[in-house]
This record gives structure tokens, C-alpha cells and sequence, in this order.
């Protein structure tokens, strides 16, 4: 938790948006009234879903000494009126102020470290958390917020030493707030992914960004973009980020292109890819290849060529998108300065994300691997990466999640039909939807003579796979991967997959 420190008056923080306020105290800004206490800002914003402005009785009941609530009469800007004990200040498109707001109470946290933004549809976590890795490997202390949660890495990972946080990126308000608490606790470097949703709404807008990392484009959140090219701009939204210096792209994405047309003179680019020719980038640009990749059963070698040196790299990931994650963090260390024996070292030592491609055994038994592929690029890798590592059969165990783009379902199946010999249906986040719409949308596109099996409950569908395969399979289980939950029917119920799997292969062994 932020210390006392931003303890601050609203006088001269307003001040800095052409606001004459009453000297009031306050510890933290908050947009959930529910969070509201005599101690507390509330920002009362016209939101997506919700209008703040409505839960303003709510704030003052609870004791709020301050509400600012969005205006959208730009006249009204500044004008401050008192019911009961709470100053209420009209402030005009607040919603769009909230990331400068935030910084300007704590104090731009983001300046006191390097900050790495990923975005793209595929692999934001895995490059967020290879990131801490090969920069906490050299004693350097590193804060991360994404998918997994937010806060310090430490050694040996864990989950649960990490704060749950609501979307992969945070709100606007929360996004500042979590870096002063890693500014307090002198980290000096923060990965964080930026989602494309974050960039529209503006959640990142005064967060000081070093190196901005794209690891591709595939299809996503359609229901919510509407096109493949609001998609695309709104991932490159992370161009406009303040201080940019670095933009790592993925040379095998066509979308990269449209990010180097984009870049600012300031901004320098460096290229990763796989079995990439060099020479096809100018002096001024940077590049980070690996060629030669080989593929056993505990990872993947491969001869890395970089604008910092050249070398022969183990890394004991699976999957060839792996490759691709892990050049992406070396580039993006490597850029800003970090030595490329140093970066080596890291690379060798890399261990996989919870969740992300994580293998479990048991002898006798089919090996599973859980992954949270949940679009059909991510599950198209996912099968492609045990293919290569597979012995006899590959079974698939997935849904997709309710209330979410309808049209990648059929993808998905088709995608399992041609890549995987057994296709167990399942229930993922359905929310308010039934798993029997769901798994009928991704029936459609299984055209293939494939053996398929429909098992609502998830945990049902997974012991009958285990129970099923043979050694020499393995089973890939898609969808969940580091999620603690299933949503469903409005309710968030617990389910581990990671601690479920451990589990069933253990009593397979008894």
C-alpha cells in the first residue's frame, strides 16, 4: 500500500488544471464509491458502463471531503459548491484528465524507473514476466502489472506474491497509484501490458514509457473495435506514449510496418524475428535474430545474431512463439543499455510463465500442458509448439469465453480440427451465456473426421482425458491458464487449472 507520503491538498494539485480549490487534505484519489472514506477523493466519471455521477449521494454519505465530478458544460470548469461537509468540483472531461490527474497527485511515479510497455493480441504476459526475469537475474529490482498481477518479482516466482488485478491493464487512477507503490519500493524498472482497450480509454495517457514492445496482431475483441483496423490503430495508440525511446517490433508481423511508418524521429526501432536476414535493416535500426532453432524435449536452442553480439542460446521454453517472446525481452533490455553477456546468461536461465506453454508429468501418463490461449492464433501456436514434442496423440480440451467476439469460436474449432487428434469441448468464462451455444458456435467450424467430445464440466472433461490418454500423448488444455476462476452466470467460482492438473496426476500415481 502507498505510504502517507501523497498525503496532499487539492488546492495545488487542481491548481495545475486551471482550478481554484479549498485547501482539503486527502490520501488517495478513488473511482469506486465503495472505496470512498473521510480520507478519500472520489472521481465521480461518465464511464463505459457506469455514470459516477450518480453514486455522488453514495460518496457523501460516506464521508467523502471531496468529489470532482465530470462536466461535460466546459464553462462549468473550476466551479466548486459545498453539500454538507464534501467540496464538490466540476471538472471538464474529466474522464480524459484521469491519467494526468493521477500522476500529478503521486508525484509521475513512472519517471523514477524505466518503464517497458507490450502490447499485442499474443504473448503481452509472457514478455512482462521474461522482462523481470532477465533484469531481477542482475539484481535489478522490477515491479510488474499485467494479466498475472501486479507488483515485485521475486525469486522464486510466485502468484500469490502478487496483487490481483481487475483487467490486464488497470484504470487510469489505479495504473499511477500501483507505480508509486513500486517507486517506493525502488524498483527501477516496470513492464507493464497495455491492452488495446487501455489505449482508447486513455488509461496510459501520462505514464512515462521507455521501450514499447508489439509481438503481433491476430484477431480479438472485435466486439468491442469493431474492425481489424480500429484493432490495429488502437495497439499503436502506444506510439504517443510520453518519452518514448525504443520500439521493439516483431519482423515477421505485417503489422510491424505500419509501426515503423508511424514512429516519431526520437523514437529508434529495433527488429526481433526468426530466421530473419540482417542486412535488410539500415545502420540506424537495431536487430535481435534467432536462426537455426532446434527443438527437444526441454526447450529450444537456436543461434542468436543481434546489433550487440552473436551467440548459441538453450532455452528451456516450448514453442517456437516462445523464441519470438524471449527476443523481444532481450531486445528491449539490450536497448536500454544492459550487457549482452549479460542478456545471455538471462536467456539461458529463462523458466516458463505460470500458465503460458506450463508442462506437467506424472510417469506412465500423458504429459499436460496448460495454456491460456484463448483466440485462434494463440491456439493455432499452442498446438503447432506440441507437435513438436508429441509422441503419439494430442488432445484438446478448450471452450471460449460467453458474451465475448462469437465470431473466432468457429475459428478455434477449426483451428483444433486440423492441429489436434482428440477435441474435448468444454466450459470456459461463460459468464451469461450457456456452454451449449457456445460449443454449437464452435462445432461449426470442425470439418474435419476428428474425434470430438462434448463435457460441460470442466473439471470432469480433464479427468476424463487424463483417464483416457496414454503415455506418449499429450494434452493440451486451453483457455485458462494462470486463472484462479471460472465466470460463471455472473459469479466468479474458484477453480485452479494449474492446481487441478497437479492434483489429478497425483492421484494417478497413488
Amino acid at each position: 500500500m502507498v505510504i502517507s507520503y501523497f498525503v496532499q491538498s487539492i488546492e495545488p494539485l487542481l491548481a495545475k488544471f486551471g482550478i481554484h480549490a479549498p485547501d482539503v487534505r486527502v490520501e488517495q484519489l478513488v473511482l469506486d464509491s465503495r472505496e470512498v472514506s473521510i480520507k478519500t477523493a472520489f472521481l465521480a466519471v461518465k464511464g463505459h458502463n457506469l455514470d459516477g455521477r450518480e453514486f455522488i449521494p453514495q460518496a457523501i454519505s460516506l464521508g467523502a471531503p471531496v468529489i470532482i465530478a465530470e462536466t461535460e458544460d466546459e464553462a462549468a470548469h473550476g466551479q466548486c459548491t459545498m453539500r454538507n461537509n464534501t467540496v464538490i468540483v466540476e471538472f471538464y472531461d474529466l474522464s480524459q484528465s484521469l491519467s494526468a490527474l493521477a500522476a500529478a497527485f503521486y508525484d509521475y511515479p513512472a519517471t523514477k524507473m524505466t518503464s517497458i510497455a507490450v502490447t499485442g493480441t499474443n504473448g503481452k504476459t509472457s514478455v512482462v514476466q521474461l522482462l523481470s526475469q532477465l533484469r531481477h537475474a542482475l539484481g535489478v529490482k522490477c515491479g510488474m502489472i499485467g494479466t498475472l498481477g501486479s507488483g515485485l518479482y521475486t525469486e522464486p516466482f510466485s502468484l500469490n506474491n502478487l496483487n490481483q488485478t481487475l483487467n490486464t491493464t488497470p484504470d487510469a487512477v489505479r495504473m499511477q497509484y500501483i507505480l508509486a507503490d513500486l517507486a517506493q519500493q525502488d524498483v527501477h524498472q516496470v513492464a507493464f501490458e497495455a491492452s488495446s482497450h487501455a489505449l482508447v480509454q486513455g488509461r496510459l495517457n501520462q505514464v512515462k514509457t521507455d521501450v514499447a514492445i508489439f509481438t503481433n496482431l491476430t484477431r480479438d475483441h472485435l466486439d468491442y473495435h469493431g474492425t481489424m483496423e480500429n484493432y490495429a490503430a488502437a495497439k499503436r495508440r502506444l506510439l504517443k506514449q510520453p518519452a518514448l525511446k525504443h520500439a521493439v517490433l516483431n519482423a515477421a508481423d505485417p503489422e510491424s510496418q505500419n509501426w515503423a511508418k508511424n514512429i516519431n524521429a526520437s523514437t529508434d526501432i529495433i527488429w526481433y524475428g526468426v530466421d530473419c536476414d540482417p542486412t535488410q535493416w539500415s545502420g540506424e535500426q537495431r536487430f535481435c535474430c534467432a536462426r537455426n532453432l532446434e527443438t527437444t524435449t526441454s526447450g529450444t536452442s537456436f543461434d542468436l545474431y543481434s546489433s550487440w553480439g552473436n551467440s548459441k542460446v538453450k532455452l528451456g521454453l516450448v514453442g517456437k512463439f516462445n523464441v519470438y517472446n524471449a527476443l523481444a525481452a532481450a531486445a528491449a533490455v539490450m536497448s536500454m543499455g544492459t550487457r549482452f553477456a549479460d542478456v545471455l546468461s538471462g536467456l539461458n536461465a529463462l523458466r516458463p510463465v505460470p500458465g503460458r506453454m506450463e508442462l506437467f508429468t506424472a510417469p506412465n501418463s500423458a504429459s499436460v500442458v496448460v495454456d491460456y490461449a484463448h483466440t485462434p492464433d494463440a491456439l493455432e501456436h499452442a498446438l503447432m509448439a506440441v507437435q513438436n514434442h508429441v509422441e503419439k496423440h494430442i488432445w484438446c480440451v478448450f471452450g471460449c469465453g460467453g458474451q465475448r467476439d462469437t465470431g473466432k469460436r468457429p475459428l478455434m474449432g477449426a483451428v483444433a480440427a486440423q492441429l489436434a487428434h482428440h477435441i474435448v469441448l468444454t466450459a470456459d468464462n461463460t459468464r451469461n451465456e450457456t456452454v451449449a451455444n457456445i460449443n454449437a458456435d464452435i462445432q461449426r467450424g470442425i470439418q474435419n473426421n476428428v474425434d470430438v467430445t462434448i463435457i460441460e464440466d470442466r473439471k470432469a472433461a480433464i479427468r476424463h482425458v487424463v483417464e483416457k490418454a496414454v503415455a506418449g500423448d499429450i494434452i493440451l488444455l486451453a483457455g485458462k491458464g494462470h486463472e484462479t476462476y471460472q465466470d460463471i452466470n455472473g459469479q466468479r467460482i474458484d477453480y485452479d487449472e494449474r492446481a487441478f492438473v497437479a492434483q489429478v496426476l497425483q492421484e494417478l500415481k497413488a
